[in-house]
């Protein structure tokens, strides 16, 4: 059931993306560029996420709904990065210790127990990450500690989905290193997937529990 529930969000994800093709063409390759400089990629990112909030809402995107995501959610974008960047150096660095020998003091039973821990807490993560941006842009009330804990909740609720889709996303990844050219595109993709995915479960989740939504109605535009 996992499976069907995925690959019918990957299919409604591609069917968004088409739609909106030549635009994520020209707002990848500014991307792309944005990246060069370092600090205006994730600014430039949020602006892709708009042109995916509209696409997934049937709504045609423009030149103006990139910036208009820029204006509004750069900063915020800015700051998850950070965030999800320290999270990974963490759990990177965690596993470093416990694994070089001579560096850890402890015995190898708890090496034995820390590393598939933090191995498990790097999974949660990358789902975390890979919901963060679009509930940050999603919520009626967006801000980065809702975004991470809306995202932590769809995670901990949604696993096998949210692992699917983690894997869908590296397949796209490992195809767009191998085709280099489809890096330009990779961008538009993912985030149409992450918000496709993000709307479809909290929607799910929100029929069995009865609720409106995961923390609080969804952000309208």
């Amino acid at each position: 059931m996992s499976r069907v529930v995925v690959l019918g969000i990957v299919a409604r994800a591609a069917g968004s993306f088409y739609e909106e093709l030549p635009l994520h063409v020209v707002s990848g390759l500014a991307h792309l560029l944005a990246w060069l400089l370092i600090v205006p990629g994730p600014f430039m990112l949020s602006g892709i996420y708009a042109i995916g909030q509209k696409a997934v809402r049937g709504i045609g995107a423009s030149w103006s709904t990139v910036w208009s995501g820029v204006r509004e959610f750069g900063g915020r974008s800015l700051l998850l990065a950070v965030v999800i960047v320290a999270g990974y150096a963490i759990v990177a660095g965690n596993l470093w210790f416990y694994n070089t020998p001579g560096l850890s003091p402890f015995p190898a039973t708890v090496t034995s127990l820390a590393t598939p821990l933090f191995v498990l807490l790097g999974l949660v993560w990358t789902g975390i990450a890979f919901y963060a941006q679009s509930f940050l842009m999603e919520l009626e009330r967006p801000g980065l500690r809702a975004a991470l804990r809306n995202s932590f909740y769809l995670t901990a609720v949604r696993p096998l989905q949210t692992l699917f889709l983690v894997f869908v996303a590296l397949i796209a990844l490992v195809i767009s290193l191998a085709i280099p050219l489809l890096l330009v595109l990779l961008p538009g993709f993912l985030s149409t997937l992450s918000l496709t995915a993000v709307r479809a479960l909290v929607a799910g989740a929100a029929q069995e529990s009865g609720r409106g939504s995961v923390d609080g109605p969804e952000r309208e535009a």
